[in-house]
């Protein structure tokens, strides 16, 4: 494992719960190089109408406003940056069902034809194939597979379908929940995630 990008989700800080799981793992794998993104506060290039539109011009050879083009060189090197990792760690606190929208804001840059996948008369193909990802999802509600619930997790399953779109397929799991509840609840969940966490970097590193 070379080299390691941590995608932090939380705007929480040294508060995040998956955070903190997340590091408890990062820990564990001993990776030889590891980045921290932390989406609170990265600066992500633009994906708005402009530049939506100002790719169909730049494909078509169209003059382009400078902003334009300064907004896909953005785009281009964000991609590339994920692209240079490969192993990803996500960690993704649920956010009504979902994820937070800085994560989406994220995963819309990232998710380019051409950039991050190639469309086909044979289909997609993914464009980060061969690389590794681990989900640490935190949530309130214990909704892990098998509760009750369940069915309303789209945060992993969403997570889970952006992935493999790209190409990743090599995706692990954490659950921390319920991160809400009586103290010794919020403990138990905590202690069990830690205790995955450790069990998966080893299961990992070997």
């Amino acid at each position: 494992m070379a080299r390691l990008l941590h995608i932090s989700a939380s705007p929480r800080g040294d508060r995040s719960r998956s955070d903190k799981v997340a590091r408890r793992l990062i820990a564990g794998l001993g990776a030889a190089e590891v980045e921290t993104l932390d989406l609170a506060a990265a600066a992500l290039p633009a994906f708005d109408g402009a530049a939506i539109e100002g790719r169909y011009d730049l494909i078509e050879g169209r003059a382009v406003d400078p902003a334009v083009i300064a907004a896909w060189e953005g785009i281009r090197a964000t991609v590339a940056h994920f692209l240079s990792f490969d192993t990803h760690v996500f960690s993704v606190p649920m956010w009504n069902f979902g994820v937070p929208w800085r994560l989406k804001q994220y995963i819309d840059v990232l998710t380019q034809p051409g950039l991050a996948f190639t469309v086909s008369a044979e289909g997609v193909t993914g464009l980060a194939a061969g690389r590794r990802a681990v989900l640490v999802c935190s949530g309130a509600l214990d909704i892990r597979p098998g509760q009750p619930g369940a069915e309303l997790d789209f945060q992993t399953a969403y997570m889970r379908a952006w992935l493999g779109f790209i190409g990743v397929t090599d995706v692990h799991e954490l659950q921390v929940r319920p991160t809400y509840g009586s103290p010794a609840e919020v403990e138990a969940a905590m202690a069990r995630a830690y205790a995955e966490a450790d069990t998966l970097a080893a299961a990992l590193r070997g």
